[in-house]
């Protein structure tokens, strides 16, 4: 019993143990939690944006004319002011007639001049033309006679090469006769066999000869000694040396007759000399009159390129005679001179018909003023006045980004001065002359709307196409490099269990407008959760907490 009791009280205090530190973890948490940044987030929508692109503007005329005068002429007097409503009965300012007249005796001088001029140049063409065409049928008499003497020159040649070759013909119809090779082969066989033989057979007949000599001394020297003998008796001995003699003796003349037989019929050396020095002379005549034909040919093929040079240089000079002059326009620049001359001359002279007077051609109001009295007319327009009877027409400049939104037949409320807006259309959108950093817009004017310099403010409102994925403006930012992140809501495992975090993620926006900026979709979409508001500056992975 006591022991049950005993563990009755372990397990109650491991129990009370196990509460208590249940309880410290709860506390922990809630520390814990309560330190954490809170935020309120949002999931992405899907939406198209609406932009509203406001600017001001200016009333400018509709049309403007320019009006023109001689430049160089001095104005003697100006009778109107930017502002000034005109008509073409308004003198707007008159030039002086003794600068005119002075003008006009100075074109007069210079057309006097250049007229000179023209027919001193048209004198000395004429000249150079007749000199060219005397060089001309000169080298062509010149390519005539140079055809002359390379024809004959050539045809000498042809004639030389002709006789050479006919030379060389006949004398291989000449040919000499000589022994054939194999002829020749078979009589030297037949002297080398004869002459071989003839030593063998006369080696022979000596040998034998000295056989029998040496036998014949064999019995002489047996007689000698057999006659000093007892009884004078011939031995046997000197009979058998007797009966080889004879036998040496017989073989002897064998040989001899076998020698005089073969000697009877001598087969004569074979002699080719007299056969190959004719050949050779042959040879070494027909090797010259080769040599004379190839000299020939070569001669001819000389005469061929020498002519052929000669005629191409002679050729080169009747072209050359033939080409035109060196490019030389002085005589069409100042015929070109002259009638720019003529034709001041003429609007110098019209000025002076109109006593040096200058109207308007139409009813309108002087904008912009060039000349000023005593000063001398420059380029370009003198005068500058607006047509009236045009519409007129509002100018506002607009951004790049605002171009996006207002383009060409957009519905515009248009508000001037102090009236309420209208509903016009934009009739004109294209880019700045000066700054391509901007783009032009004009709304033309009704009648009786507006008034020139008159300013008013300009309103296009206009929707984007349907962006799947739009998020609040202030979820966006940006970092140190200007590129577009947001924060959105992820997990991660922590000592405490599960966590939320703030992870940064880059995207790249679409569209934007005042309140929602349109993201490009993948790297976030519909279902994720993206921190619109925190309670504190938020970092990448930071452990975060929805707001109560």
């Amino acid at each position: 019993m006591e022991f049950w009791n005993r563990q009755k009280k372990v397990l109650t205090a491991f129990g009370i143990f196990l509460a208590f530190m249940m309880l410290c973890t709860l506390i922990s948490r809630v520390v814990y939690a309560s330190r954490l940044p809170q935020v309120s987030v949002e999931t992405p929508r899907r939406t198209a944006l609406d932009h509203t692109v406001t600017a001001d503007g200016i009333v400018r005329q509709g049309r403007e004319y320019a009006v023109t005068a001689l430049s160089g002429l001095r104005v003697r007097t100006v009778y109107v002011n930017v502002g000034d409503r005109v008509t073409p009965e308004t003198l707007l300012f008159d030039l002086d007639m003794g600068d005119l007249d002075t003008k006009i005796q100075d074109k007069e001088l210079e057309i006097q001049k250049l007229r000179l001029q023209i027919a001193a140049i048209e004198q000395n063409r004429g000249l150079e033309a007749q000199k060219q065409q005397t060089e001309s049928e000169r080298a062509r008499e010149d390519y005539d006679r140079a055809q002359s003497r390379a024809d004959e020159t050539l045809g000498r040649a042809r004639e030389d090469l002709e006789d050479a070759e006919d030379a060389y013909d006949a004398h291989k119809k000449s040919s000499v006769q000589v022994t054939p090779e194999q002829e020749r082969r078979r009589r030297q066989k037949a002297y080398s066999e004869w002459s071989k033989k003839e030593k063998e057979l006369k080696a022979a007949a000596e040998a034998a000869e000295k056989a029998y000599k040496e036998a014949e001394e064999q019995v002489k020297k047996l007689e000698e000694s057999g006659s000093a003998a007892p009884g004078g008796e011939v031995s046997g001995e000197l009979e058998a040396a007797r009966a080889q003699a004879q036998e040496k003796k017989k073989a002897w003349e064998e040989a001899a007759a076998a020698y005089a037989r073969h000697t009877e019929k001598p087969v004569q050396k074979p002699d080719f000399t007299a056969e190959d020095e004719a050949l050779s002379a042959w040879e070494e005549k027909k090797a010259s009159l080769k040599d004379a034909v190839e000299t020939a040919e070569r001669a001819v093929a000389d005469a061929e390129q020498s002519g052929a040079d000669t005629m191409l240089d002679a050729q080169r000079k009747v072209a050359d005679t033939g080409q035109a002059a060196d490019a030389d326009s002085s005589l069409e620049v100042d015929r070109l001179e002259l009638s720019v001359l003529q034709t001041e001359l003429s609007a110098y002279q019209k000025v002076r018909d109109a006593s040096g007077q200058v109207y308007p051609e139409a009813e309108g109001i002087i904008t912009r003023v060039q000349v000023s009295p005593g000063e001398r007319v420059g380029d370009g327009a003198a005068l500058v006045y607006a047509d009236l009877t045009s519409p007129l027409q509002f100018l506002v400049s607009l951004t790049k980004e605002q171009k996006k939104y207002v383009n060409q037949g957009d519905t515009v409320n248009l508000a001037l001065g102090g009236s309420s807006k209208k509903e016009l259309k934009v009739d004109y959108v294209a880019e700045n002359e000066s700054n391509p950093e901007f783009f032009d817009a004009r709304v033309f004017l009704p009648d009786g709307i507006g008034a020139i310099g008159e300013s008013g403010s300009f309103e296009v409102k206009a929707q984007s196409e349907t962006w799947p994925v739009c998020i609040p403006l202030n979820a966006l930012h940006e970092d140190a490099n200007q590129r577009s992140f947001v924060y959105v809501v992820s997990e991660r495992a922590g000592i405490l269990g599960t966590e939320l975090t703030a992870e940064m993620v880059y995207v790249r926006v679409l569209d934007r407008n005042d309140s929602f900026a349109a993201v490009e979709e993948g790297v976030i979409d519909r279902e994720t959760e993206v921190i619109v508001s925190s309670t504190e500056e938020l970092e990448d992975r930071v452990v975060i907490r929805y707001k109560e």
